[in-house]
């Protein structure tokens, strides 16, 4: 359907593409960093890459609610696919455990939704203090729910907490997702819930609507008035 030339779709349809929208940038990115990393210019210095799973979760949760969690959960499955398939097998009975520990572990981001149901999201999009944090319990969480599950399958506390909370990788992917959110708080729209972003457009459409028709409607001027102004001459003042 159109209006005035542009196109009306339903809030629902208007979710779904956003939501796509996003997963398929978080996929993109994946492939190209891993591939980037492992084959394109794979080093001794380059053996390390940083997600964009975090930011991009944060994000969709402060949109669209929960939905955000399903993106650290895609993040993590995803991760582990390329890196079992480039394996050649290496991982074998292993690969179930890489699985949930990133699959399940991922999820745990959704503990930062909690940020954004008590504190409001207009808190965090309008205090860059808060975008910071807001990205830091969002990583953290992650990381712990990660730690968790290896715990589960039997891997050292120290050698867990040191490898997700320390790792170059993941806090390369936190200084990003700090850097990420803080720009995202800029831009118009990005960071704040996408119903109330709707109810604020259409309601700016209407103020400017009328603004831009204030003064269209002739001004009628009493006859008697006007010849009273006639016999004053062209100087009125």
């Amino acid at each position: 359907m159109s209006k005035n030339g542009s196109r009306i779709i339903s809030f629902g349809r208007y979710r779904a593409t956003d939501l796509i929208i996003f997963a398929v940038i978080l996929a993109v990115f994946d492939i190209i960093s891993f591939f980037a990393v492992t084959e394109w210019f794979a080093s001794d210095l380059t053996n390390f890459f940083f997600s964009i799973a975090v930011p991009i979760s944060l994000l969709v949760m402060i949109r669209w609610n929960w939905y955000g969690l399903l993106y650290a959960v895609f993040d993590g499955v995803l991760y582990c696919a390329l890196v079992i398939l480039s394996s050649d097998g290496a991982y074998g009975a292993a690969a179930l455990q890489y699985f949930l520990t990133y699959g399940i572990g991922n999820a745990f981001i959704g503990l930062a939704f909690l940020m954004v149901r008590f504190m409001g999201y207009k808190r965090i999009a309008g205090n860059a203090g808060f975008s910071v944090l807001y990205a830091l319990c969002g990583w953290a969480a992650l990381e712990l729910g990660r730690t968790i599950v290896s715990l589960c399958f039997g891997t050292s506390a120290g050698s867990a907490f040191a490898g997700f909370f320390f790792g170059p990788s993941e806090l390369l992917s936190l200084a990003m997702s700090a850097v990420i959110l803080l720009i995202m708080r800029k831009l118009d729209g990005m960071l704040e819930n996408q119903r109330d972003y709707l109810v604020r457009l259409d309601k700016e459409k209407k103020e400017r609507m009328r603004r831009d028709t204030f003064g269209d409607e002739p001004v009628e001027i009493d006859q008697e008035a006007l010849r009273s102004l006639n016999k004053k001459g062209g100087d009125m003042f």
